[in-house]
């Protein structure tokens, strides 16, 4: 399986990764920039968000809508790690599901659920281990969102997926992110961004504002969201770690990354 949790590379493909912890730890202000959904395969998972939280274990299926930032802090279980799969969907295909599917599933459940941590039904279940199969057996780009659409369709019957069906509704904001995720290494700047996005400095800047976001906040939010997925996912060095997320020093990286996640690279990696 390829890291994905919260970021997405391939930005047409239904991807997965598994995460794994040895010792209980939390993140705060996790940024969520590809929705996602978790399973706990075993130990539990803390999901906080809108000042509220739910603890739950396999039992549950976590949805992370791209937009959100999270307090996630996970347990491992009574017979060892904790561990979970995560699955991204692009945005490509959450928009061609809604368009399909949005009003049907409106249609059948007057008023959606907003929880981010829904009960697993017997259907939801099946699709679930059917999307996994088909990923860790690299099935083809199509079977994937096949199975992947199998998945949101289950939990949108059940009246499960509103936080799914809700449009971000910062389309400038997903484009500068997706830009920044296709190499954060880079030197990224304004000027730059903006030429790549057809747009004018001032446009681009007033635009982000306009969405509530700032160039500056994405460019770190997005290096950092991609330090967490390739320290909790590779074996690489937390010095080369630090380069490839775009950063010259490690002690910096090593600073910034404490005081947004509230662990520092060597205190995750010690439970992980």
């Amino acid at each position: 399986m390829h890291p994905s949790i919260g970021t997405q590379h391939r930005e047409s493909v239904v991807d997965a990764c598994v995460i794994r912890a040895r010792q209980p730890h939390t993140l705060q202000r996790v940024s969520i920039f590809a929705t996602t959904l978790c399973r706990v395969r075993q130990g539990e998972k803390l999901l906080q968000w809108d000042d509220r939280e739910m603890r739950v274990g396999p039992r549950h299926l976590i949805l992370m809508p791209a937009g959100h930032e999270l307090g996630i802090s996970n347990f491992p279980g009574p017979q060892g790690d904790y561990i979970a799969d995560a699955v991204t969907f692009p945005s490509s295909i959450l928009r061609n599901f809604n368009l399909r599917y949005r009003q049907q599933i409106v249609s059948r459940h007057r008023t959606l659920n907003t929880d981010l941590c829904v009960p697993l039904d017997r259907h939801t279940t099946q699709a679930w281990d059917q999307l996994l199969a088909a990923i860790n057996a690299g099935a083809p780009d199509a079977l994937r969102t096949h199975y992947g659409e199998a998945v949101l369709l289950s939990l949108g019957l059940g009246g499960l997926a509103g936080p799914l069906l809700m449009d971000r509704n910062d389309p400038l904001c997903e484009r500068v992110q997706q830009l920044v995720m296709s190499s954060p290494e880079s030197d990224w700047t304004v000027a730059g961004v903006a030429q790549h996005l057809n747009l004018g400095e001032s446009t681009l800047r007033r635009q982000l504002a306009n969405e509530g976001d700032s160039f500056r906040n994405i460019l770190e939010s997005v290096r950092l969201a991609m330090a967490l997925q390739w320290l909790q996912t590779t074996s690489r060095s937390i010095g080369e770690i630090a380069g490839a997320s775009g950063y010259a020093s490690a002690s910096r990286f090593a600073v910034r990354f404490r005081s947004h996640y509230g662990l520092s690279p060597r205190e995750l990696r010690a439970v992980i």
